[in-house]
Parts: structure tokens; C-alpha cells; sequence
């Protein structure tokens, strides 16, 4: 009974490796470069397993393809078809395809995300409300992060408030925009968030 149970144990980790290396191959193909012209698809095939593409759009395509296919296998844990959720959000929202991304990551929210990917989810759809003009559903949007970032300990906390500023900025409260920056900055964010807050700043304050 004991060796039944081990050679299972075995297998179900065999199994959970293939399972998170398929994803982790699909992330591979949306993350390959695309070819230039004056690649033969042909040669650069022979140098790795993942396929290149010359635009962007049939990259898109065919991680969409992968990640319908790996969803659709019943094979995955909870938490990876979660990530491939969110994967297949991005990807739509790369793709202009603002509407089909929403209906993605809301997809993903109703499945009880845990904090860090409700987080990103949440994020996606504010961008894809803001890709569609639609800045008051983006600004309710991301909105949401600032009770995920409560769940972080704070951490995002930052990022959720660089958001509203910036559609604040957008929806042309000029004053708000800043207000709400210099919260930011009163808070010392990371390097890279203080020197985009000090140039959005300065353009606001020279208009």
C-alpha cells in the first residue's frame, strides 16, 4: 500500500511539472521577440522550440490558441489556470481588444483570486477601461487596488494612487492631479515611480 501510494505521489508531481512547464511555455511565446525581416522564420526555428513571429498580432493570436488549449485540458491546478486567466487578459488588452480583455480578468475575479492576482486583475480592467475612453469605470477600477494594496501591508499602495492621479490628470483636474501626486512623493516611493511623478509634475505645474 505504501509503495502504491509513493509511485502515486510521483506521478501527481510529474504531473503538476508538466502542467506548470506548459504555461510556462505559453509565457515564453508571448515574451519571444518578434522576427525581423530579414530572419528566415525557417533558420531561427532550428535554434529553440519556442515560435517566432513577424507581428505582434499573430504572436497574440497564437498565445491565445495555447492558452484556450491549456485551460481546456482539465489538467491544471486552481492557482496556474488563475495565472492563465490573467495571461489571456493581457494578452487581449495587447491586442486592442479592450472588451474581450474585461470579460477575461472579470472571469478571473469570479474565481475567489487570491490577493496578488486579484491585484493584477483589478489593474487589467482599469487599463482596458482607460484604452476604451471610458475613464470613470477605469477610475472605479483601479480604485479596487487601493483595498488590495491594504492586504500587501501597503505595498502597491503607491501604484493604486499613481493611478488615480494620472486619470485625474486625464479627466483635466489639474490640481487634483497634483495634490495627489505629492501624496505620493510624501510617502518616498521607489526611485523609479519618484522620477516619473517629479516629470508628470513639472509638466502639470508649467501648464
Amino acid at each position: 500500500m505504501l509503495v502504491g501510494a509513493s509511485v502515486f505521489n510521483v506521478w501527481d508531481q510529474n504531473r503538476r511539472v508538466s502542467v506548470s512547464q506548459s504555461l510556462a511555455h505559453v509565457q515564453q511565446i508571448a515574451n519571444a521577440e518578434l522576427l525581423s525581416d530579414a530572419t528566415n522564420p525557417k533558420d531561427d526555428a532550428s535554434k529553440t522550440d519556442v515560435p517566432r513571429f513577424k507581428t505582434a498580432e499573430e504572436r497574440g493570436a497564437a498565445v491565445l490558441k495555447e492558452l484556450d488549449s491549456f485551460m481546456g485540458a482539465g489538467r491544471a491546478s486552481r492557482g496556474l489556470l488563475n495565472e492563465a486567466r490573467l495571461m489571456k487578459g493581457a494578452t487581449l488588452l495587447g491586442l486592442g481588444r479592450s472588451d474581450d480583455a474585461i470579460k477575461a480578468y472579470e472571469a478571473a475575479l469570479n474565481e475567489n483570486l487570491d490577493t496578488r492576482l486579484r491585484f493584477l486583475a483589478h489593474e487589467g480592467i482599469g487599463y482596458a477601461y482607460e484604452a476604451k475612453g471610458d475613464l470613470d469605470k477605469a477610475l472605479n477600477a483601479f480604485g479596487q487596488l487601493a483595498g488590495d494594496a491594504k492586504e500587501f501591508q501597503g505595498f502597491y499602495e503607491d501604484r493604486a494612487l499613481f493611478h488615480r492621479a494620472r486619470l485625474t490628470a486625464s479627466k483635466g483636474d489639474k490640481s487634483g492631479a497634483v495634490t495627489l501626486y505629492r501624496q505620493i512623493l510624501d510617502k518616498a516611493p521607489e526611485p523609479a515611480m519618484k522620477s516619473e511623478i517629479t516629470d508628470r509634475l513639472a509638466v502639470l505645474e508649467a501648464k
